[in-house]
């Protein structure tokens, strides 16, 4: 039998596990934490995770963002237009983003991801910086549902909203690229 998954199997039958240590175990990706580049968490107890930002060399096209914004940013519904302002050097909006992640690989959850949008154009590439950041989440047995609230600092909820905006990021970076 696979070593894995007899020692899988014994940390869940002991109950000594939680979701961050399954993933460790099973090799995930470098884990987001209050030291990773970009991340901001509040300072009041307890701490919460206050924005990202991430940084490129293309430059900022306020006629090029604008139409990427709208196509790759979702429309919150009480909100008929999710682009606040528009610069020379800088856009505003607000937006959400769904994404799908299977929980130990079989349970589908369901993610939105609400969030407010800067991009600024600097002398030397653009920022992107979400700030106001708030999940909801949604699975088909009903186990952890939630509808918008913040984001712990750290965990498995943080690392996917985390490589989520990071690929809104990188999506809306190459669109702006042309």
């Amino acid at each position: 039998m696979n070593h894995h998954i007899v020692a899988l199997s014994a940390l869940l039958l002991t109950g000594c596990t939680s979701m961050e240590s399954l993933y460790s175990y099973l090799g995930q990706r470098e884990r987001v934490s209050v030291l990773t580049p970009g991340v901001a968490v509040t300072q009041t107890q307890p701490s919460r995770l206050e924005s990202l930002s991430f940084f490129s060399t293309t430059r900022f096209s306020a006629s090029q963002a604008e139409p990427c914004a709208r196509e790759l940013i979702q429309t919150p519904a009480q909100e008929p237009d999710h682009i606040r302002y528009v610069g020379t050097d800088v856009l505003n909006a607000q937006g959400t983003i769904e994404a799908e992640k299977r929980e130990l690989g079989i349970l589908p959850s369901h993610y939105r991801i609400r969030f407010q949008l800067a991009e600024l154009g600097q002398l030397n590439g653009t920022t992107y910086g979400f700030s106001q950041i708030r999940v909801a989440r949604k699975d088909a047995l009903g186990l952890d549902n939630h509808d918008f609230t913040p984001i712990a600092p750290a965990g498995q909820t943080t690392q996917q909203v985390y490589q989520e905006l990071q690929q809104l990021y990188q999506q809306l970076d190459a669109c702006m690229a042309g």
